[in-house]
């Protein structure tokens, strides 16, 4: 019990969490520089931040390595929502080293006033991204969250995913692609071109969680085509 309870005091210290950002962000700033890089579809998004004010962005889990880079800072803000887990909190200390806000949500639930402080954010121009199947899976399993948001934020979704040529595959429910440097890389960014009804219910939701599930895994075999997965 000892041992239980001072582990997670060690996981849970801000100084060893903010550590190991700092050295994910080395790393992984060493495989984006030292890698061939293929970016392609951010032009679009772009677009859309111009005209809507902001996006949704969406990621599966699997894939969330490289999110660093899923939005370009210096055109206009973006948080990402985090687990309360390990993972979910080390995510957060990575993007915040990286420059992004994030939205930690409560363990075990979405909390009414995280999901409210989103909505607001969205609808002042701060756009957000989110792993539909996060934080426990199903792995490609995407939740109706992100579609509600767009329908009462009334700004579109927008995919992103990357692959690459040189990777371990973490043994999580996942399978997490960790990057390794000195490979090709696809960055890919597209659209979800599905209008979301003002309402629906709870089996049309779950209808187009499927569809939007179904777009993101294509978008991903396009990303791992590209490199040769």
């Amino acid at each position: 019990m000892r041992q239980d309870t001072l582990r997670q005091r060690i996981v849970s210290s801000p100084a060893l969490n903010r550590a190991a950002a700092g050295l994910f962000r080395l790393w992984l700033e060493l495989v984006y520089r030292s890698s061939r890089r293929e970016a392609d579809g951010w032009e679009a998004v772009a677009r859309l931040i111009e005209t809507h004010g902001a996006v949704i962005i969406v990621c599966w889990h699997q894939r969330i390595m490289l999110t660093p880079w899923m939005f370009d800072l210096a055109q206009a803000p973006c948080r990402s929502l985090t687990s309360a887990g390990r993972a979910g909190r080390l995510v957060g200390w990575m993007h915040r080293a990286f420059g992004y806000g994030t939205v930690p949500m409560p363990k075990g639930h979405w909390g009414a006033a995280q999901m409210r402080d989103v909505l607001r954010g969205l609808k002042e121009g701060v756009s957000i991204g989110i792993s539909p199947d996060g934080p426990r899976g199903p792995a490609r399993v995407a939740k109706v969250t992100p579609i509600q948001w767009a329908r009462t934020a009334q700004v579109p979704v927008v995919v992103f995913t990357f692959s690459t040529s040189r990777a371990w595959h973490w043994r999580t429910w996942d399978r997490l692609m960790f990057p390794l440097p000195f490979g090709r890389i696809a960055m890919l960014w597209r659209v979800w071109d599905r209008a979301v009804p003002p309402r629906f219910s709870e089996e049309e939701g779950e209808a187009l969680a499927a569809e939007l599930g179904a777009f993101m895994d294509a978008v991903t075999a396009q990303a791992d085509a590209r490199v040769g997965r």
